[in-house]
């Protein structure tokens, strides 16, 4: 099969989940659009912020780029984790969380790869939630790997009260990204045992593993051990800790 067909039929399977997507969106927008002219009759000082749609154009291709790197991505079940390329970033505190992998300080923007943080006798779990790493922290290591921002506030933005949010613009630069990743690590604190790297300004890690926008990864023996399903809507956090009781006891 040539390369144009194989493309054709990616797109050809694509696009029935592309448009429940947009469905679930214009759906959305329809209800928060009724409970904004509500609240406008009502006259509520609660009506008077700015009403922003999610089903845009930004929003649409943001959709289908991420179906893409859904479909084109590198990582296999069972198959060798890609050894992607990422930046170091460093707690708020400036230490450096705990784990079998790399022991040793890392500087802040320092370059590093995801095995890195691997051991042979701990699985390796992407991306890491609290609870999970407060109750599986003896046996496994966990790592979040900051991507490109999904909702930037100078692209496919987030409605809502812009004071529940902390607005970050598009990454420009490395830079860029590694703030963003501290703004991340200063509102939302992850365990003491979780490393937090960013990736790099060319995607790699996001395409390997076709991350946009979420994935779960367990990654042992530098083999994909697991392989959640792509996020927001279909990954499991349920079935990542079935793994981890299922495999290792908990100490």
């Amino acid at each position: 099969m040539g390369i144009l067909s194989v493309d054709l039929l990616i797109t050809l399977q694509i696009l029935p989940v592309f448009f429940s997507n947009c469905l679930f969106l214009a759906l959305y927008d329809s209800v928060i659009l009724l409970k904004h002219v509500v609240l406008l009759l009502s006259r509520s000082k609660s009506a008077r912020g700015q009403w922003r749609r999610m089903l845009t154009s930004e929003g649409m291709r943001c959709i289908w780029k991420s179906f893409l790197l859904d479909a084109y991505k590198q990582v296999k079940l069972g198959e060798d984790a890609p050894n992607s390329s990422v930046v170091h970033v460093s707690s708020p505190e400036g230490g450096d969380a705990g784990g079998s992998g790399t022991q040793a300080k890392t500087v802040d923007g320092t370059e590093c790869h995801l095995l890195d943080f691997a051991s042979p006798e701990r699985p390796l779990v992407l991306p890491a939630f609290s609870k999970l790493v407060e109750e599986f922290s003896s046996v496994a290591d966990f790592l979040l790997v900051y991507i490109d921002e999904a909702h930037p506030s100078d692209g496919w933005a987030v409605p809502g009260d812009s004071s529940l949010f902390f607005e970050i613009k598009k990454h420009q630069n490395q830079e860029d990204r590694c703030a963003a990743a501290h703004q991340l690590l200063e509102r939302f604190s992850l365990p003491p045992q979780c490393r937090v790297v960013a990736d790099r300004m060319d995607n790699n890690a996001n395409v390997a593993y076709g991350v946009a926008f979420e994935r779960v990864c367990i990654v042992q023996r530098q083999k994909i051990a697991y392989l959640g399903g792509k996020g927001p809507f279909f990954y499991n956090l349920q079935e990542v800790r079935r793994w981890l009781e299922k495999n290792f006891s908990q100490r």
